[in-house]
């Protein structure tokens, strides 16, 4: 019952309204407890009467028909420009801080739509958005001038009409994934789709727009993340008796599995492993995942960040943080350099916590 990190319909939304507060008093309880209490690298306050403030002042206990986010949906990095970006939701804006916490500038975001996941190339200066209940896809290329940030061009793609088929289903588009590109002058990226006949497309864009759709037809039967430095999607292959670590082929059948240690299996008695799922990858090539820890999946007391090789082997772990505390999308992000960075409300101050942590070996 992973209920922040899945939303497959606006009836599922209501339902993780419902659990947020609950996951909430799991993470305030973590943190009581001094097991596990790190330092945020900055926070932001929450509201609007600056521009630098992220989300909206609004109590989620007392929202009945939840279909917005509003608090930041997704957070991701780009350690080596010192910059920090987080989609504010409720304001249809990208922000972009420093490593620092120093709020740099804000993107005002063209299309008309809720925004909840996006992807960003640094040599294109490119975001890709991805909208609440929709089959297309923002696309903004901007330049930075100082401290400050403009659209140089804007295009909604029309992922249905690419598709090129009736029977795809009205599916809606959950989380984009930057990959390496599969042709020249484009950008690749993998989306995550519910409700239709394909959980994973691969998708080229071309500079004049132009969408390519490379694959659709993937063998995992659960959500890839895409990878930056190989023509492989990386998941998890998750059952009662083993979990596996599969790198599926983007260009071609070159499929590989790798079957993971016992203590990921899931569904087993006593404080056990209850959740798990991949979270991204590095320039090196290397596949992360988040594991979390309980003796029941509405008890989950210890999380963890694991990295892979691209052999699957496992090279090093890190504690993280349970919970994010809010209703949000993606709160925990892997950078190019293998820092990982993790958002959470923070309740007491109303504010956003941004964390960092470093993995350095195993135990």
């Amino acid at each position: 019952m992973r209920c922040i990190a899945i939303m497959k319909s606006r009836s599922f939304i209501i339902f993780l309204a419902l659990l947020a507060l609950f996951f909430t008093n799991i993470c305030g309880a973590a943190l009581a407890a001094g097991d596990f209490n790190p330092k945020p690298l900055f926070s932001i306050a929450i509201g609007g009467s600056s521009p630098e403030m992220l989300g909206e002042n609004t109590d989620e206990s007392k929202i009945l028909s939840y279909d917005r986010f509003y608090f930041p949906a997704a957070v991701l990095t780009s350690e080596s420009q010192d910059r920090v970006f987080v989609l504010d939701s409720i304001k249809n804006r990208i922000c972009a801080y420093s490593l620092a916490g120093k709020f740099i500038y804000e993107i005002k975001l063209p299309f008309e739509l809720h925004p909840i996941d996006m992807a960003y190339y640094k040599d294109q200066g490119e975001f890709l958005i991805v909208y609440q209940q929709s089959r297309s896809i923002g696309a903004i290329t901007f330049k930075e001038t100082g401290n400050t940030a403009a659209i140089v061009s804007q295009k909604l793609l029309d992922i249905e009409n690419a598709l090129g088929e009736s029977g795809a289903g009205k599916f809606e588009i959950q989380w984009i994934w930057p990959c390496k590109a599969i042709a020249d002058n484009e950008i690749t990226f993998l989306i995550n789709a519910f409700m239709g006949k394909y959980q994973n497309i691969l998708i080229g864009l071309k500079d004049d727009w132009t969408i390519n759709v490379h694959k659709k037809d993937f063998s995992a039967n659960n959500h890839l993340a895409g990878c930056t430095t190989l023509h492989s999607g990386m998941g998890l292959q998750a059952g009662s008796r083993e979990v596996n670590l599969i790198y599926e082929g983007l260009k071609k059948e070159n499929n590989l599995r790798h079957g993971l240690l016992k203590e990921f299996v899931m569904g087993q008695k006593g404080f056990k492993c209850r959740n798990i799922r991949p979270i991204g990858t590095d320039a090196g090539g290397n596949f992360y995942i988040e594991a979390q820890y309980g003796f029941s999946e509405d008890s989950v007391e210890k999380a963890y960040v694991y990295k892979f090789n691209i052999n699957g082997r496992l090279t090093g772990k890190c504690e993280s943080l349970i919970s994010p505390a809010m209703l949000t999308n993606r709160f925990i992000t892997i950078d190019q350099s293998g820092s990982i960075f993790y958002m959470q409300k923070n309740e007491k101050k109303f504010a956003i916590d941004f964390y960092k942590f470093n993995i350095n070996g195993i135990d």
